[in-house]
């Protein structure tokens, strides 16, 4: 399977978090990113795991969202 990366800004709007928000999630380890040069890329398949909630405090967050 191929892993597809995209950039911190674009996973940001896809979760709808701010960029420092994945940035401490990154930090902490709940993120795993991928640093090519000075960019910083997140694999959609990160994005798929805390959208389904494996990203401690911010499990969930958009579903709970949704059904307000």
């Amino acid at each position: 399977m191929e892993t597809r990366l995209v950039t911190l800004g674009r996973a940001a709007e896809e979760l709808q978090v701010s960029r420092d928000t994945l940035r401490r999630l990154a930090a902490s380890g709940q993120l795993k990113t991928v640093r090519i040069s000075r960019r910083v890329l997140v694999p959609t398949s990160e994005i798929a795991r805390i959208v389904e909630g494996g990203a401690g405090k911010y499990a969930g967050r958009k579903a709970a969202k949704a059904s307000v």
